[in-house]
């Protein structure tokens, strides 16, 4: 009986993590509002959900405006071109629908549209987790991210699936969505989390 209401135990440890996640939703929502900050946002909140994978996390209030002011600009740039290339395939499929083109013609474009939109989704999804976990350039971390998309794809589609879970839960229940998206980047955060440490002990092995 004394273990169960033991603050260190397992289960309170868990609800503590869930109650973190619960305001780090709130935080990523208000700090998202201007939607230029979303990305500066998204980043902080994977900054402090891989430290919770890590059992190394802080205060959450102190832990993402600091992340939120460090990653500023990096952050904002990433997100600025990942909006303006998803902007332009969503363009394309509307076009290749709306265009009167030849029904083969018309399945072949949007086929490839098709591929290369998912190949643009798995690779988003890295990209602000490993800005929140490496301190690297703008080029470097959107190559990292199609590496560790394409090299990973077992784990790449899993966080996919994690975050279409979690939206579509949010259209049932629209007020909770921004604590089912950060509750989907702390679920997520447990498969970066091992992907990262892959790929930082072969660094290490091959003195990279």
């Amino acid at each position: 009986m004394n273990q169960l209401f033991n603050p260190e135990n397992r289960f309170w440890s868990f609800m503590e993590k869930i109650t973190d996640v619960f305001f780090l939703g709130i935080l990523w929502f208000l700090f998202s509002i201007p939607l230029i900050t979303m990305g500066a946002a998204s980043t902080s909140v994977y900054q402090f959900t891989l430290k919770q994978a890590d059992n190394e996390e802080g205060y959450v209030w102190k832990s993402f405006f600091r992340a939120f002011c460090k990653n500023f600009r990096q952050a904002t740039i990433l997100w600025l071109l990942m909006a303006a290339v998803g902007g332009f395939l969503a363009a394309d499929m509307w076009a290749c629908m709306k265009i009167a083109v030849p029904g083969p013609v018309r399945v072949l474009c949007f086929g490839v549209l098709l591929c290369l939109s998912l190949i643009y989704a798995l690779t988003a999804l890295y990209i602000f987790p490993i800005l929140s976990r490496f301190d690297l350039p703008v080029k470097t971390i959107l190559c990292h991210s199609f590496i560790m998309a394409m090299g990973n794809l077992y784990v790449s589609v899993t966080v996919l699936v994690i975050y279409l879970v979690f939206g579509a839960l949010s259209y049932y229940v629209p007020v909770l969505f921004p604590v089912f998206m950060s509750l989907a980047a702390f679920v997520s955060s447990y498969f970066f989390r091992h992907v990262f440490s892959r790929y930082q002990e072969e660094g290490q092995e091959t003195g990279a």
